[in-house]
């Protein structure tokens, strides 16, 4: 495993800064990957990670743990929390990783590194074991199979598809996009 400043600098890197989320989503990845017994995240093809929130601290776990949303290692649900699931398919086990409710916010005005260098993981988070019901269709590989969407015509992959009325559609279809088109 990477040195805890080897981590950091990583993170850095690919972030842009380092700020208390980076500091902490370092940390968290580690622990998770230290009590799941995994010494190279890098290495290890079986770490899916879940991370619960879209802030600076899901970069730093997905540059610690190695695990990329275009490699389907690293999957977002969007809790608005800074916690993350981590799951070994190797060996079935899985850890769910949270700041304990007594840690401070740490405030934009102190140095991230200095704040947070005399805590511990264990006073840092809670580490609890967990069980994720992984659909085949979540996993890494291949797409489980691909539908077209009745409307749109665009493939959909690996079971996103919903069926309203006997009619095949995406989600953005079927229950309206984030996006709008453009009448030109």
């Amino acid at each position: 495993m990477r040195s805890l400043n080897e981590d950091l600098e990583a993170a850095q890197a690919f972030h842009g800064h380092l700020c208390h989320g980076m500091v902490m989503g370092v940390r968290l990845a580690r622990y998770a990957c230290r009590e799941l017994g995994i010494d190279d995240p890098h290495k290890n093809r079986d770490l899916i990670v879940y991370v619960e929130m879209d802030r600076c601290a899901s970069d730093a776990v997905s540059v610690v743990a190695g695990v990329t949303l275009g490699k389907r290692r690293l999957k977002w649900v969007d809790y608005g929390k800074m916690a993350a699931t981590f799951v070994d398919l190797s060996t079935g086990r899985s850890v769910r990783v949270a700041p304990r409710p007594e840690v401070p916010h740490a405030g934009r005005d102190t140095d991230p590194l200095e704040y947070w260098k005399d805590w511990t993981d264990e006073q840092l988070f809670s580490c609890v074991p967990v069980d994720v019901c992984m659909p085949e269709e979540d996993k890494p590989g291949s797409p489980s199979r691909t539908a077209v969407c009745a409307r749109c015509v665009e493939k959909i992959q690996d079971g996103r598809e919903v069926v309203v009325d006997g009619e095949t559609l995406c989600r953005a279809c079927a229950h309206g996009a984030y996006y709008r088109l453009k009448n030109d």
